[in-house]
């Protein structure tokens, strides 16, 4: 839900509000909503799942994954946006230049001067990538042990908040300093900062008061870099619904009908409702006042409609299917069955063969696989309804919360014992419904009272 809010934000600040100033003979719309505070919102939302995604996955594979969902549909938008700039400039609108077409591709226009956005949305793709890769950097480079003490990732917090603050104070406006603070979009890291810090406190590793203290940080570093009070004020009660739906309560009064439905599956285009609304949106509201006369109401109608119809195209023709095809692994030979790839040389059985499980690196057995299965599975957290989906990651589909049930901690067993098959079975069929006469705690309780499946 609010991943929505955010983007149907953005879409509509850009269709009532910057127009006018992109295309003055452009009639007004019914009402202007000037506030910018969508785009930043979202970077509090992905940062946030920087957070949740980032654990659970090595380094390396997550930045592979990230840059294969994002870049992808990005470059597609790119070259869309410029033929249809090249278009629109036949009529009297801006031209822009094969530099400008390379340098927003190769992601250059805060290196270089003389690259002009081709769209002035794409600013939050070198955010993110620069977020990206110094996050995956850090985890590979100094260990999750690190990162798991107390203090590490709330001084990373601080540092991305305070930090482009005292270089926006002290660089000088000419320089590498001032080029690398444009490249790496210095000025919204504090956005990414806040996210952070709403993690942070949602597993319980900063309190309360430090989390307030982060984002009037983080707010106030907002504002010195862009002194717009409404659009700060807004982004503040952003956050906090982000905070809200971080801890963990589900919102049932949004259960309404079809709304979960619908949120949902627009929640599955944000990106790609983002990468077109803006240029291309422009160009619409042009096209229909000049060409059949629409005004008002409609015009804005349409212009929605259509930011929503191109961004579902984007997301289904190329982001997600380009996503899969770059991600997708071939089968290993440890998911083949142990009596089919190695047998006893002593007896010509079927040899035990020990597959690590891929959730937490420890050998999965008959007998752990059945413990596991009969584990007290929990219901999912609130974030996981309310914020929606990890940016179109793993493509939404439609399901009730109810059904939705978090996988176990340990993947299937894999293999079987060479010379005790049959006891193997015994043991794990005990584990899954035995109680001990004299009130020894049995392994399914044992499991329950660890707290069940890993969310």
């Amino acid at each position: 839900m609010l991943r929505v809010a955010a983007v149907a934000s953005v879409v509509v600040q850009h269709a009532t509000y910057t127009v006018s100033d992109v295309l003055p003979w452009v009639t007004p719309t019914p009402f202007t909503w000037s506030i910018q505070a969508g785009a930043n919102t979202l970077m509090v939302v992905s940062a946030y799942f920087v957070c949740v995604t980032l654990a659970t996955r090595p380094p390396a594979r997550w930045w592979a994954d990230r840059l294969a969902r994002l870049l992808p549909a990005y470059a597609v938008a790119v070259v869309v946006t410029y033929l249809a700039t090249l278009y629109a400039a036949q009529y009297g609108y801006w031209r822009p230049s094969g530099r400008d077409l390379i340098g927003n591709l190769l992601l250059l226009q805060g290196w270089d001067s003389r690259v002009t956005y081709i769209d002035h949305s794409y600013w939050t793709l070198p955010a993110q990538l620069t977020m990206f890769t110094l996050a995956a950097v850090a985890a590979a480079w100094l260990g999750r042990d690190v990162w798991r003490r107390r203090w590490t990732l709330p001084a990373v917090a601080w540092t991305v908040i305070v930090l482009p603050v005292v270089v926006m104070r002290t660089a000088p406006p000419d320089g590498l300093v001032a080029s690398a603070f444009e490249g790496f979009v210095m000025y919204r890291w504090q956005v990414f900062g806040i996210g952070l810090a709403v993690w942070l406190w949602s597993r319980g590793r900063l309190s309360a008061p430090h989390l307030a203290a982060l984002v009037v940080a983080g707010l106030a570093a907002e504002y010195v870099h862009t002194p717009d009070l409404p659009s700060v004020l807004v982004l503040a009660v952003a956050v906090a619904g982000i905070t809200a739906a971080a801890a963990g309560r589900d919102w049932s009064v949004l259960r309404v009908g079809a709304l979960p439905r619908v949120v949902t599956w627009l929640a599955g285009l944000s990106y790609g409702i983002y990468l077109v609304n803006q240029q291309i949106g422009y160009f619409v509201a042009w096209g229909l006042e000049a060409r059949f006369g629409v005004h008002g109401w409609p015009r804005l109608v349409l212009v929605v409609a259509v930011a929503v119809v191109l961004g579902w195209a984007l997301t289904v023709l190329v982001e997600r299917p380009v996503h899969r095809w770059l991600v997708r692994r071939p089968p290993q030979r440890g998911n083949e069955p142990a009596a089919e790839r190695k047998r006893s040389t002593s007896s010509e059985v079927p040899a035990l063969t020990r597959t690590p499980s891929p959730a937490n690196a420890r050998t999965t057995t008959l007998f752990s696989s059945a413990c596991s299965e009969n584990s007290v599975a929990r219901s999912p957290s609130g974030s996981q309804t309310k914020l929606a989906c990890d940016g179109g990651t793993s493509y939404p589909r439609v399901r009730s919360s109810e059904v939705i049930r978090p996988t176990s901690a340990t993947a299937p067993a894999q293999s079987a014992s060479s010379s005790s098959r049959l006891s193997s079975a015994a043991r794990a069929a005990a584990c899954a419904g035995a109680d001990t006469a004299n009130g020894t705690e049995t392994p399914r309780r044992a499991a329950a009272s660890s707290g069940g499946a890993t969310a």
